[in-house]
């Protein structure tokens, strides 16, 4: 056996090599990096301050915001709605939608009501379904109400739940497959009922009557539900056929103005519905696409795919061209901008990508998420004519649904 003798050459040239092993190891092999020799001296770093998570207001200048939710499709169970300063992009915070969850915001811009579900083990064990009420103010958690768990588990999309006309109820889309929609009261913060709704879907409340909504059906008809205080159905009517479900389908998506609702189909024809009374009526029906443009394949694509502003007067739509059969989710290649009175296109731009849009409550800005990048773009609208204001890149992992605070 070796001996190493302090002084010796060979007790030397094993000290260099410890010393220079411990260079490369020394998370590995704190204690023979001792051995090779002391540390450096010198004054431990100060300790770091500790963190303490606070939550306040939006500040009150911050009036100019876009919801954007993020369904976060890799890790399903953690969605959020984020919430942006439209006129600088600025992230003003945040509220958890966990697993598929879909919102809406009330008329008066009070409340985000969020219907969700949660497991147990965050992705396993016993589901409960949720409405969840937060205060757009400051974004925080008020309170929720139990819901029955058969609520849509869907991607984002306007219709899964919405506020009645008068806002004291929040109706949400069921599926397990058979449709249905729960009533939830809000000032009781109780589920009223459950309504049976089979071969239709999604809920389009009606403006002038405080507890009338419809829903689109397979079959290409119109239903139409009035209830009373208690959510209870007073009256049920089914318009005629409106549109082709084989041939020609609407976009589940609709865009409403009071008691008026615009609809695209799948080939670009748009159709304005009055659903304000107890059935509903057709007000007037034009294609967005001249025979040129059907040769050339232009369609609508997207999921929130077109807007018109609060006073009625324009339309913006995403447009693809080279489309077909399936092609209806295809994000923009261009923006087409109507005008609603005559049915002219006053204005095309560049699409971006879009798969979804609206605008703001003025009318005066036009919200748009990229559905290849999730790139949030807010352009000042003026006739048509289209002005970056800010662009979020990207402003979320999978987004899809907007809705403007103001």
């Amino acid at each position: 056996m070796r001996v190493l003798v302090a002084g010796s050459d060979s007790f030397a040239g094993a000290a260099r090599r410890l010393a220079g092993w411990c260079g490369a190891l020394a998370l590995a092999l704190p204690l023979a990096c001792m051995a090779a020799g002391p540390a450096k001296k010198g004054s431990p770093p100060p300790e770091l301050e500790r963190e303490t998570l606070t939550s306040g207001p939006i500040a009150a200048e911050m009036k100019e915001r876009v919801y954007v939710a993020d369904i976060a499709i890799s890790h399903i169970s953690d969605g959020r709605v984020r919430v942006f300063d439209a006129r600088g992009g600025k992230f003003l915070g945040m509220i958890s939608t966990a697993y598929a969850g879909n919102f809406t915001v009330s008329d008066k811009r009070d409340e985000v009501y969020v219907a969700t579900s949660h497991l147990a083990r965050s992705t396993r064990g016993e589901r409960t379904d949720v409405l969840e009420v937060y205060d757009t103010q400051s974004l925080a958690f008020k309170y929720e109400v139990v819901l029955p768990p058969k609520r849509a588990q869907a991607l984002n999309y306007r219709g899964l739940v919405r506020a009645s006309g008068n806002g004291r109820l929040v109706l949400v889309q069921n599926a397990t497959p058979a449709t249905s929609i729960t009533v939830v009261d809000l000032a009781g913060r109780k589920v009223l009922n459950e309504i049976a709704t089979p071969g239709c879907w999604g809920i389009l409340p009606a403006a002038g009557h405080g507890t009338r909504l419809s829903m689109l059906c397979g079959d290409g008809t119109v239903a139409t539900l009035t209830l009373d205080d208690a959510g209870q159905v007073t009256d049920r009517q089914v318009s005629r056929k409106l549109f082709d479900p084989d041939n020609d389908a609407w976009f589940h998506h609709a865009e409403q103005v009071g008691d008026r609702y615009w609809f695209v189909s799948f080939q670009g024809q748009l159709t304005e519905l009055d659903l304000g009374g107890p059935s509903a009526q057709v007000k007037s029906q034009r294609w967005l696409v001249d025979d040129a443009q059907k040769r050339q394949g232009w369609r609508p694509g997207g999921y929130q795919n077109f807007a018109v502003d609060p006073a009625a007067r324009w339309l913006v739509l995403g447009m693809h061209d080279k489309g077909s059969e399936g092609s209806h989710k295809r994000p923009a290649r261009q923006l087409w901008a109507f005008d609603l009175g005559t049915g002219k296109r006053v204005a095309t731009a560049a699409g971006h990508g879009t798969v979804s849009l609206t605008f703001s409550r003025s009318g005066q800005r036009l919200n748009a998420i990229d559905g290849e990048t999730g790139t949030l773009r807010t352009w000042q609208f003026n006739a048509g004519a289209l002005k970056p204001m800010a662009v979020v890149a990207p402003a979320g992992e999978a987004p899809l649904h907007l809705e403007s605070h103001d």
